[in-house]
């Protein structure tokens, strides 16, 4: 069997994703500085994505699929310290995000504690059809999210 139809893990693609998104982040805090951290938001889904972040539309995120492979789209979203409620558009410590599929759409609840993830810290947010997945650091902590 040719190595590009050798199949693998959720796990190992995840993985693989993971580093893909901290070479991004670096990429990008080289690029522009600021004051706050990101979140680096990942379609792994073969599929367009719509997303909403507590009330805001963000753009689509759409992969790109090759002859025998698919290389993931990213968007990123700028980290705050305002109120909740004030928040539209961006991650702050509590969070509604509503991810629109062709065929459904699903909404979580996701809680970023800034006394444990600093705010000047980045974040990467996978989205696949089976729910979300948040990195910090490499580590997961996807525990902080809910489906609604």
């Amino acid at each position: 069997m040719s190595e590009h139809n050798m199949r693998i893990s959720r796990r190992q693609a995840i993985t693989g994703i993971a580093s893909i998104g901290v070479t991004a982040a670096a990429t990008h805090r080289r690029a522009k500085a600021q004051t706050w951290g990101r979140v680096f938001i990942f379609n792994t889904a073969l599929e367009v994505v719509e997303l909403k972040l507590n009330r805001r539309a963000l753009p689509a995120i759409v992969g790109t699929e090759r002859d025998a492979y698919y290389i993931p789209d990213v968007i990123s979203v700028d980290r705050t310290s305002l109120l909740p409620t004030l928040v539209v558009g961006e991650f702050a410590q509590r969070n509604k995000l509503h991810v629109r599929y062709p065929d459904r759409e699903v909404a979580y609840d996701i809680e970023i504690d800034p006394s444990r993830f600093k705010l000047e810290r980045d974040l990467q947010l996978y989205v696949h059809r089976d729910g979300l997945v948040l990195l910090h650091d490499g580590v997961d902590i996807s525990e902080n999210i809910r489906k609604i």
